[in-house]
């Protein structure tokens, strides 16, 4: 006996846990860069993956638990194309600051121009808002531990990081325009990174500056 079609399709379309919720963050991203923060909601998000609106709300529960988990993808993807690659390196500070660079601004082109319509949307929305400064401090904390191997203990503050964080926003939101390529991006941000931490850093790990 043939199976319908209907049923078929759902079959086809069945997913496990966790493939359902990156199926949900892909959409709700193309969603933002289509339509704006402001047409994002679990509903909409559910009615363009094809699935019912329950399985949106058991995955995230509100509309800000949708943002909130956006962000949370995008800081994931940076650890993950970090933190490997700085075990493996030199104890440079040019080399650390080059996988830093690199590593924030593939993060920036896999988010697409989402990322900077999801930070505004955060920032924006007061139920999400001091989860996004938090979320903003997590990276400050990201680049401390990224440079700790190469810096005197507590030498950098951490300050000093928040507005390389900041900076590196910016760099990013640049490439998103179009204004620069992605390989200027790379190159201006490891510039960056290394001369504001040069007078941190311990004088083994400048000793590539110098060749």
């Amino acid at each position: 006996m043939a199976v319908p079609a209907l049923a078929q399709s759902r079959t086809r379309k069945r997913l496990s846990k966790s493939a359902r919720r990156d199926q949900l963050l892909q959409t709700a991203r193309q969603l933002l860069e289509a339509d704006g923060a402001e047409q994002l909601t679990l509903a909409s998000v559910a009615e363009k993956a094809g699935v019912s609106k329950p399985v949106a709300y058991d995955h995230f529960s509100t509309r800000a638990g949708l943002l909130l988990a956006l962000l949370e993808d995008t800081n994931r993807f940076f650890e993950a194309d970090a933190a490997a690659k700085i075990e493996a390196a030199p104890q440079t500070l040019p080399a650390i600051a080059e996988i830093v660079a690199d590593a924030y601004v593939n993060c920036s082109v896999e988010a697409g121009p989402a990322v900077a319509i999801l930070s505004a949307a955060i920032a924006a929305d007061s139920t999400t808002r001091e989860a996004g400064i938090g979320f903003q401090s997590g990276h400050a904390n990201q680049f401390r531990r990224a440079f700790d191997p190469v810096l005197f203990p507590n030498a950098a503050s951490t300050l000093l990081f928040k507005s390389l964080v900041a900076a590196a926003n910016a760099i990013c939101e640049e490439l998103t325009r179009g204004v620069v390529s992605e390989a200027d991006a790379k190159s201006t941000l490891s510039a960056l990174l290394i001369t504001s931490l040069t007078p941190h850093a311990l004088p083994t790990s400048l000793e590539r500056i110098s060749e």
